[in-house]
């Protein structure tokens, strides 16, 4: 939608016509919404089961059930909000204003915790309590789905008060939205080749054996640090992109495609190394409290491990994704998707019996980690002006240094270990703290070291500044 949006917005030379096409494509994507979503409150029966085909043993399957899609019929009401959220954020984001999108999902956030948090506590819930339209049914549903609806609402506010204006105008002839449509075909595809990778990875984790939870709960502290760093980069460049994209400046777009690609590897290589190291006292220190127990720390902590792994493949292929979206191009992004995810899917199946939840995340870091050089190898096959081998060296610089982090991360959160087990509360947060501070100071020394250009000119501009 960003280069969509920007592209209409740069067409100086028809401005009443890029208003109506702007319109036309906002006023269809609210009716898909909708309908989409009505579709997916009726059809929760069956979505749930998706994902729960083959429960752990000792599963009450039909309790199981019940209890899963009476939350996923709420929960897909999501799917409307998410949807004016991404409208309203290209919108912001086509016009460089990144503020509201980048916080609204803070509140989202904040929201579902007060939600949490008015659970009573005297007791362990049972699956059971959420039958029936109970009160806890409601509390765990609304809990994300408010969020989600108050951070839609933010941004459309955003969007009000940037001077945006908008008329429902549902045209399905306008050029703008057969634009559209026609992207839309590939990046359904895409979307669906996820689920249906998602749909294996949950069913292989077996449903309701707390493996599932611990995948779950591991993939969301994976991307705390790919949100934080990796798509705040992504969002800025991808305005410049779709401009110079738009413009045919190839050298430029290559300058800046490579730029974000080793920023984006700058900032998520030492999060997934420090992810890695310090996965069980991380997931010790946010999650073990109350009902959650040891060995649910360990097999998060071990998913985590995997998973983090792949945090740069991840966030480096997502990012290299966005350079073929700028070029309007969302084909070549979904048959690399297939390949990311038969590879993820493979994998799986072959690593789950031996290594659990470990392997599922080694699964995914592989296919990602795989499937981000094989999109950006087509990326600049596409743009000659893409300097591979340049490219190449900065990153292996990067990962040596990243390597050599870990290394001191382990050796030094290895030498506390033994005056703060077991690794909970206090001790587990001393761990992260030595962790982080082992870490960070001697990723940056490894990076000068080794001459890293991004740090030089990091610190060149620092410097520059505050002589001033």
């Amino acid at each position: 939608l960003v280069p969509l949006f920007t592209s209409l917005l740069n067409d100086t030379a028809q401005t009443h016509e890029s208003q109506h096409g702007t319109d036309a494509i906002i006023s269809i994507s609210l009716i898909l919404l909708a309908v989409i979503t009505i579709v997916s409150i009726v059809a929760s029966p069956a979505i749930f089961h998706l994902f729960s085909i083959h429960p752990a043993p000792g599963v009450d399957t039909e309790v199981f059930r019940s209890a899963g899609t009476a939350l996923t019929r709420i929960f897909v009401v999501q799917i409307f909000f998410y949807g004016v959220s991404a409208l309203c954020s290209a919108l912001l984001n086509a016009r460089r204003r990144f503020f509201a999108a980048a916080w609204s999902p803070a509140a989202a956030n904040v929201i579902a915790i007060l939600f949490l948090l008015s659970i009573t506590s005297n007791s362990q819930p049972n699956i059971t309590d959420v039958l029936g339209g109970s009160t806890l049914m409601w509390q765990l549903g609304l809990s994300t789905t408010v969020g989600i609806a108050v951070m839609a609402l933010i941004q459309v506010i955003a969007v009000h008060r940037s001077g945006i204006t908008f008329q429902f105008r549902p045209q399905f002839s306008h050029p703008a939205v057969r634009k559209l449509i026609q992207l839309s075909f590939w990046t359904f595809g895409y979307v669906v080749a996820n689920q249906v990778a998602l749909v294996v990875i949950k069913n292989l984790a077996s449903p309701g054996s707390g493996l599932v939870d611990a995948y779950s709960k591991a993939f969301i502290l994976f991307q705390l640090p790919h949100g934080i760093l990796a798509v705040s980069i992504a969002t800025t460049f991808l305005p410049d992109l779709a401009r110079l994209a738009a413009t045919n400046d190839h050298a430029a777009f290559a300058d800046r495609m490579s730029r974000g690609i080793t920023l984006t590897a700058l900032f998520t290589i030492p999060a997934s190394f420090g992810l890695f190291v310090l996965s069980k006292p991380i997931i010790s220190l946010v999650l073990q409290h109350g009902n959650f127990s040891s060995q649910a720390t360990v097999n998060t902590a071990r998913a985590l491990s995997g998973l983090a792994l792949g945090l740069t493949g991840f966030s480096v292929y997502l990012f290299v994704l966005r350079g073929f979206y700028a070029k309007q191009n969302t084909r070549t992004p979904f048959l690399i998707n297939l390949i990311e995810n038969l590879i993820n899917i493979v994998l799986a199946i072959v690593l789950v019996d031996r290594f659990d939840v470990l392997g599922l995340g080694i699964a995914f870091s592989i296919a990602y980690v795989i499937s981000a050089v094989v999109a950006t190898v087509v990326l600049a096959s596409k743009n000659q002006s893409i300097d591979l081998r340049s490219l190449a060296i900065d990153l292996i610089r990067i990962t040596v240094a990243g390597v050599v982090m870990a290394i001191a991360v382990r050796v030094g959160t290895n030498a506390v270990s033994s005056a703060v087990e077991p690794v909970v509360g206090l001790a587990a947060l001393t761990r992260v703290l030595v962790g982080i501070t082992i870490g960070g100071a001697t990723y940056i020394a490894a990076l000068a070291i080794l001459g890293e250009p991004h740090l030089r000119d990091y610190w060149s501009t620092r410097t520059t500044k505050s002589s001033r």
